[in-house]
């Protein structure tokens, strides 16, 4: 089964539109109701599931996480977009120009409102179990490295500790993306986390 961000705009232009911005919100609340029915009608099981993201992807499950921490037991992201709400304010970095039409513009007070809301390090929850969680992120990427540090270490603070769900954090010095060796590395690990992690 294939589920479909906003993203990608397959649902039209106006499905595209309604999940941006200040309704960007509306992606997160797409992936958690698609999780919560997988388990509903038993395609998965309720302590299988499962999230994995990569860049743009990597806010959406952690920001999913975040809303709703019992409904998986493991995610991975990868090189993720987890703190929008420092890193638009910083035009001088790459992506940030391109990223205000999907993110939001924090120069604008609505936007920025919408951006609190679901920026994926701002909303982490107090006391709360978090699933198993792998970041993987490189210092040679136009991804900022800081926001998977902080993110890890912000969520190691807040949520209730088990040693049967790390929250881990692998850094590379290598762009994984033009590496095949280093890519299917990565991916052995990923699966080999998510495997352990399904089991324990």
């Amino acid at each position: 089964m294939v589920l479909r961000s906003r993203g990608g705009g397959c649902g039209g232009r106006k499905w595209h539109h309604d999940g941006r911005r200040t309704k960007k919100l509306n992606s997160v609340r797409d992936y958690v109701s698609c999780a919560k029915f997988l388990v509903e009608e038993e395609i998965a099981q309720e302590s299988k599931l499962a999230g994995w993201g990569y860049s743009a992807g990597g806010l959406l499950v952690a920001s999913a996480i975040n809303s709703c921490p019992d409904l998986f037991r493991a995610a991975v992201l990868q090189v993720p977009f987890l703190d929008p709400s420092s890193t638009l304010v910083l035009p001088i970095l790459p992506l940030t120009p391109a990223d205000y039409e999907e993110f939001g513009y924090p120069g604008d007070i609505e936007d920025f409102q919408a951006i609190r809301q679901y920026s994926p390090y701002d909303n982490i929850q107090k006391d709360a179990l978090y699933p198993a969680v792998l970041i993987t992120s490189s210092f040679n990427t136009r991804f900022g490295v800081w926001e998977a540090a902080k993110w890890v270490a912000r969520v190691r603070e807040y949520s209730i500790y088990d040693p049967r769900r790390p929250v881990l954090l692998n850094l590379t010095t290598d762009i994984v993306e033009e590496n095949r060796y280093l890519q299917c590395k990565e991916s052995a690990m990923e699966m080999a986390f998510l495997i352990k992690m399904m089991d324990s």
